[in-house]
Order: C-alpha cells, then structure tokens, then sequence
C-alpha cells in the first residue's frame, strides 16, 4: 500500500489509515453502529491507556470506535473532546521517516514511540505492535492526528474483506470543516491533500458552505478550529441500506442522492451514498 499521493501544487499528502470516532459511552455507541448495519470487531483494550476500541474495514481504511474506560493523564484530552470524528491516523511504513517529511510540510511532529494491544485471532490471543508519531498541523485542529505504523498488520486487518450488513464496502468520503474554507484547507490539506483514487476523497469547506452542500444541521455555523465533521461510506446499493435503516426502526434524512443518519453517541454524521 502506498502511504504518499499527490496534492496540490505538486506536494505530497498522506494517505488515511484509519478514522477515529470518540464516544463517551462505548458499549451504547457499539450498539447504535451494529443498528445501523456496521460489523464491528470484538471489544480491544489499550494496556495502560485506559481506552479500548471495536474497529470496522473498509478497504485499505478502518474506522475505530474509541472511549475512555479508566480515566489516567494521558486520554485527558480524549475525555476532554466527548464525542465526534476526533482522530485521524496517516498510513506509514517507516514513522520516523514520514515524520520528518510531514516537518517538511510545516507541521511539528513527535518522535515515534511504540506501544501494544491484546488481539483474539481464531479464539487465540496475539499481541500487535504499531509505531506510532503524533502530528500538530501547522494550523491547529480539532482533531488528534498521527502516523501509525503497523508492525504486525496480519494481527489487524481480516483476511478476507467483506460487505458490512448495510452494504458499505469503503469509506467514499471525509468532509473537513472550518468557520471559512481557507481555514479548513490550510488546517488539513497540507497533511491529507484531497485524497481520491482507491483513497477516502477529503472535502473542504466552510461551515455555512457545508451545511448547504451536506444538508448538516448538526455543525454549528461557526466553528473555532478545522474539524472532521462527517465520514461518507459507499454502499452497493443505496436501497438496500435505507431498506436496512428502516427495518432497524432508525432516524434518517435523504439529501442529494444519500443517506444521513447521527445519533448523539457518534456525536456526527454518517452519510451512505452509492
């Protein structure tokens, strides 16, 4: 897998391993996704950070559910931020050296550190290893944004990809946010250009802008930093998932030729388009 696409202006951006949705009550949010036809992976603990997470697949992306289970100093920030997209981690082989390379594109980057999870792989127990390097864009967002390094990518990717129960076979889209579009483009673009291709595509936009164009009265009309405000999945057939939707007996908006649903446990919006 590639970890580097093209950006504007003939830079390099960084692809999107994985998404992360905070939520303030895992087990409730755990069950709102499964309701909404998400196949969700086994509850996974973070020794010593006092997190766990369940994870969905989407390609060569996943989407993670996390939340605070004890709180400690270090996911003060994660209990601090309550729900929403608040997490971005970037595709890496090498974290150091994609670290330095994001110091290129002015943001600040820590050293790469290692940490490990407990995995249940065929009702045995293994251990994955990731590398991880955290990113403070040059303009700050209201997202936690790393490199994430897999040094034991058998232990978390399925072997074998299928459809979720709704249809989603791949994240489409991630719509980034900001009180104007300069302040959006210049907070996550530099880091995660416009995507495309095999990749999640990354929209830019205002907050009025977005509203208007994504039919998302759950963003607030002014926001004081760049944000993560939906996640969009591709499904096979968009009658099928609203089919799913409504024999689940859940709330959803069509808009555009998609599919809207929130619920206040995410804390934002998941759009489905085919």
């Amino acid at each position: 897998m590639e970890a580097l696409l093209s950006a504007p202006g003939g830079s390099m951006a960084f692809c999107i391993d994985h998404l992360i949705t905070l939520t303030t009550d895992r087990e409730g949010a755990r069950a709102a996704l499964t309701r909404m036809g998400f196949d969700l992976t086994e509850r996974g603990e973070h020794p010593g950070r006092g997190t766990s997470n369940h994870l969905a697949f989407f390609g060569q992306c996943y989407w993670e559910l996390l939340a605070v289970d004890t709180p400690t100093a270090e996911n003060a920030a994660l209990r601090e931020r309550g729900t929403g997209l608040g997490g971005c981690a970037l595709r890496t082989h090498d974290a150091a050296a994609d670290a330095q390379r994001a110091r290129t594109l002015g943001a600040a980057a820590g050293e790469p550190e290692e940490f490990t999870r407990p995995v249940r792989i065929a009702g045995e127990w293994k251990i994955a290893r990731f590398r991880t390097a955290v990113l403070r864009p040059a303009v700050a967002v209201d997202a936690y944004v790393f490199f994430c390094q897999h040094l034991t990518p058998e232990l978390v990717w399925p072997r074998e990809p299928r459809d979720h129960p709704n249809g989603a076979f791949r994240i489409r889209a991630v719509h980034v946010a900001a009180a104007t579009l300069d302040e959006a483009r210049r907070g996550f673009e530099p880091l995660l250009g416009v995507g495309g291709g095999a990749e999640p595509t990354i929209t830019y936009d205002s907050a009025r802008s977005y509203r208007e164009r994504c039919g998302d009265t759950m963003l607030p009309m002014a926001e004081p930093r760049p944000l993560l405000a939906s996640l969009e999945f591709e499904v096979r057939d968009l009658a099928r998932c609203e089919a799913w939707l409504a024999r689940e007996r859940l709330p959803f908006q069509h808009h555009a030729r998609a599919i809207h649903c929130h619920d206040e446990l995410i804390g934002h919006t998941i759009v489905f388009s085919a």
